[in-house]
């Protein structure tokens, strides 16, 4: 059964590449956007707000790893009005995920909460992270959004699946 769904950011969350990019100010443009003072805009996914709610609502641990730095990831959290829903942010100006979620881990063990690696789903564009994730924490649940997942809310059929294994 999953009990953390661990999130990347870029092209992920919203479909921007980068946002560490993003230069001061950066304005709210409408609930689901942002804009940086050189015009570059990200949007939020569809559905990703309802469903970051409903998996707080369902007592899941959530998580950020994101290759993005603290302060912009934070910053752009809050506007959007999605910091809430997270429970750890794990926000690192280098590549390496399974670095990521084993803070991530460690964090949620220091809560005294215990987790295996096949009770963690990880959500990210980019497939290459996968093989790091196993080979150093184990039979973690990957899953490559816009190729495994196709739309947010099948998160919850994921999930559904892991429950009956």
């Amino acid at each position: 059964m999953i009990k953390v769904v661990v999130f990347d950011a870029d092209k992920t969350l919203w479909d921007h590449h980068n946002v560490s990019e993003f230069e001061e100010p950066l304005k709210l443009v409408d609930a689901n956007t942002i804009e940086d003072s050189k015009g570059r805009v990200l949007h939020l996914y569809p559905e990703v707000r309802e469903v970051l709610k409903e998996l707080k609502n369902k007592g899941l641990i959530l998580g950020l790893a994101t290759w993005n730095t603290e302060e912009k990831i934070i910053k752009i959290l809050n506007m959007l009005d999605l910091i809430q829903y997270f429970d750890i942010i794990v926000a690192r100006t280098y590549p390496y995920k399974f670095l990521m979620l084993s803070d991530i881990i460690i964090e949620i063990h220091k809560r005294n909460i215990h987790v295996k690696p096949n009770e963690i789903l990880f959500l990210d564009d980019r497939r290459g992270h996968f093989g790091n994730v196993w080979l150093y924490l184990g039979n973690v649940k990957c899953l490559e959004m816009w190729k495994d997942i196709t739309r947010y809310r099948d998160i919850f059929n994921i999930l559904n699946d892991a429950t009956n294994e």
